[in-house]
């Protein structure tokens, strides 16, 4: 068993966006290699770029180098299982953001709870069906748009209520030592008195 499908690498993604754009990236880690090719042909069908992966190891390495939309992780994996691989892209800035669907055979809440504070989005019982995991990894992709739109808006008021703070305390350091007695009338004496002049030779 390789750790890469053969088939799933980056020759598969190529063609499926030269034929058209993808409806979204994916990577999936899933140690059993019957399960891996029916997730890649269920979302590949489904018009998904895949790349997908025997460990968890080798799946955080390539979200790394190249972040999906969507992760899928299989709880129980050799190498590196998909609770820590979860944890571990959480605890980092640049893949933090990516939504990730925990694949298990079990529904422990125990688990779930685990699962979830590593930083999961959703779950998949296996067996699954496929209408249920193209309509979870789209639920998954509209939420990270949003999530993002949001951000981006919180960004801007931040920005914008940052500058108009800004801009105040400017305006107030600028009117304010002339908007009292008179700002020059405090440098040159009280009003009424004669200003000095300048004779520039």
């Amino acid at each position: 068993m390789s750790g890469q499908d053969q088939t799933t690498g980056p020759e598969a993604v190529t063609k499926t966006a030269q034929n058209e754009a993808p409806r979204g990236r994916i990577v999936i880690a899933e140690d059993d290699e019957a399960t891996r090719m029916l997730l890649t042909a269920v979302l590949t069908r489904a018009h998904f770029a895949v790349r997908s992966f025997a460990n968890g190891q080798l799946a955080c390495d390539a979200v790394r180098a190249d972040p999906p939309d969507v992760i899928l992780f299989d709880w129980v994996m050799p190498v590196m299982d998909g609770r820590t691989a979860a944890a571990l892209l959480k605890a980092d800035a640049k893949t933090r953001g990516i939504p990730i669907v925990m694949l298990t055979t079990r529904s422990l809440i125990e688990e779930r709870v685990e699962a979830l504070e590593s930083g999961v989005q959703d779950f998949l019982t296996k067996p699954f069906d496929a209408r249920e995991l193209i309509a979870r990894v789209d639920q998954q992709m509209r939420w990270r748009k949003v999530l993002a739109v949001d951000a981006n808006k919180r960004f801007a008021v931040e920005r914008l209520e940052l500058y108009s703070g800004r801009e105040t305390r400017i305006a107030k350091r600028i009117e304010g030592p002339a908007s009292d007695s008179g700002f020059f009338d405090r440098i040159w004496g009280a009003r009424g008195e004669k200003k000095p002049k300048f004779n520039i030779r």
